[in-house]
C-alpha cells in the first residue's frame, strides 16, 4: 500500500512528529509512505528517516490565497500522477482538501483520511470549524472528545474513526535509561521530581503558558514546606519561559525549579522524573507528551482537558484536575510525592495502558481500518496488514 502523507507544515512538536511515527510503523509492515509539505523544522528529520519529502511551498497555511492554492493543487496533481498512491492521509483539513482536489483533476478518486488533532476553540472563530464537514473522506479523531466535537459540527458518525495518538515503545523503555545519571546531570539527585515537557507557548494576556508550567510552579510552591525534597523539571523553551522564571523567584521556589531548555532526548528527560504533570490551560486534545510519560512508567496529573480523562479510570494511572485549579493540582501532587508505592503502582498501570491501547502498532491497526473504511480495497491492505482485515 502506498500512502501519500500531506501536511501544511512539519513542526518539531506533537502534530508534526506523529506523522513520522505512523509512517515508520507502516513502512515496517511493508507499506511505502511519501510526504508532501511546505517544509518546517521537522522536515530534515523525516528525510533523515529515508522518506521521500516533496516540498510544495504553497501548502503553507499563510499562503492560501487563490494563486497559491492553484499552484499547490497543480503541484499535488503532478505528484499524484507520478506516485499513484492508494490513499491520501492528510494531517490537517486544508491539506487533505487540496490533495483530493488535485487527485480528482488528475482523473483519480483516491480514498482519503484526515487526522484531527485539534479544532478551533475560540468563540469568535467557530466559523473555521465548518471545514470539517466539508473535508472529504474519513476523519481520524485522536480521542472520544474530538469525535464528540466533530459530531457537533455536523460530521456524520460513519465518517469518524477514533484512532488516538500512538507511541513507539521501542524508543520509550524505562529500563533502557539510567534516571540517576540524568538526575545527577540536572542537579536533581535525591529529589522527588515532578516534571513536564513542552514549549512555553501562549502569553501573559492569555493567562500564561498554554501548557500550564506556571500552574505547576504555583502548586509546588504551596508544597515546599510539606515536601522540602520536591523539585520541578521543566523541559522546553519559548516566549513565556521568562514569565515562569520570574514567577518561581517571586514565589521563593526558584532553587527547586530546573529549566532544562529545549531537548530532543525525551526518554532521558522523562527518566529523571518521578511524576509527570501536564497542567495545560488550553490547546490540547490528546497530547503525545502524556502517553510518552506513561510509556516510561510515570504516574501523572493533568488538567481535565479533552481526552486526558480517557487515559485513566478512577485514578488508576493518573488523575485529572480542573483547569487552572492550583489547589487541586497541589493536593494530587502532595499525595503522590508522599507515597512511593502509589507512584509505582500508578506508573505500572500507565505503562500497561499504553502497551494495551496506545502503542503505535495498535494505533496503526486502527488507521488501516480507517483506510478500509475510506475505500482502500481489502486486497491492497491485506498485503501488509492482513490481521486488520
Amino acid at each position: 500500500m502506498h500512502i501519500l502523507t500531506v501536511r501544511s507544515t512539519l513542526p518539531d512538536m506533537g502534530p508534526g512528529t506523529q506523522p513520522l511515527v505512523i509512517a515508520r510503523e507502516l513502512r515496517s509492515r511493508g507499506d511505502t509512505v511519501s510526504f508532501a509539505t511546505s517544509g518546517g523544522a521537522y522536515t530534515d528529520t523525516v528525510r533523515a528517516a529515508d522518506f521521500p519529502v516533496h516540498i510544495i511551498p504553497e501548502l503553507a497555511p499563510d499562503r492560501h490565497r487563490l494563486g497559491a492554492v492553484v499552484r499547490a493543487v497543480a503541484a499535488l496533481r503532478r505528484l499524484i500522477v507520478a506516485e499513484n498512491p492508494d490513499v491520501i492521509h492528510g494531517h490537517n483539513a486544508a491539506a487533505t482538501i487540496l490533495a483530493v482536489t488535485a487527485a480528482r483533476l488528475a482523473g483519480k478518486r483516491i480514498p482519503a483520511v484526515t487526522s484531527v488533532r485539534g479544532v478551533e476553540e475560540r468563540d469568535t472563530h467557530q466559523w473555521r470549524n465548518k471545514i470539517w464537514k466539508r473535508t472529504p473522506g474519513v476523519l481520524l479523531a485522536v480521542c472520544e472528545k474530538t469525535r464528540d466535537r466533530l459530531l457537533s459540527f455536523g460530521v456524520p458518525d460513519d465518517r469518524i474513526s477514533v484512532t488516538y495518538n500512538g507511541v513507539d515503545l521501542a524508543r520509550f523503555q524505562p529500563e533502557s535509561v539510567d534516571g540517576a545519571v540524568q538526575r545527577q546531570a540536572l542537579g536533581l539527585t535525591g529529589k522527588i521530581v515532578v516534571g513536564t515537557t513542552g514549549a512555553f507557548t501562549g502569553s501573559p494576556a492569555q493567562g500564561g503558558p498554554s501548557k500550564g508550567q506556571h500552574i505547576l510552579v504555583k502548586a509546588v510552591a504551596q508544597l515546599k514546606d510539606r515536601h522540602p525534597d520536591l523539585a520541578v523539571l521543566l523541559v522546553g523553551d519559548g516566549k513565556t519561559r521568562s514569565m515562569v522564571e520570574d514567577l518561581a523567584r517571586d514565589l521563593g521556589c526558584a532553587d527547586r525549579v530546573v529549566f532544562a531548555g529545549r531537548r530532543f532526548d525525551v526518554p532521558e528527560m522523562l527518566s529523571a522524573m518521578d511524576i509527570y504533570c501536564l497542567a495545560s490551560i488550553s490547546g490540547e486534545f490528546f497530547p503525545n507528551s502524556i502517553i510518552e510519560a506513561m510509556s516510561m512508567g510515570l504516574p501523572w496529573v493533568g488538567s481535565d482537558i479533552a481526552g486526558l480523562s480517557e487515559l485513566t479510570a478512577d485514578g488508576e494511572a493518573g488523575q485529572v484536575t480542573p483547569i487552572g485549579d492550583v489547589a487541586a493540582l497541589a493536593a494530587n501532587l502532595d499525595r503522590l510525592a508522599g507515597d512511593a508505592d502509589l507512584r509505582a503502582s500508578r506508573g505500572a498501570r500507565a505503562r500497561n495502558e499504553v502497551e494495551q491501547r496506545l502503542s503505535i502498532e495498535h494505533v496503526c491497526d486502527r488507521i488501516v481500518s480507517a483506510y478500509l473504511q475510506a475505500g482502500v480495497p481489502e486486497n491492497i491492505a491485506r498485503e501488509t496488514s492482513p490481521h486488520v482485515i
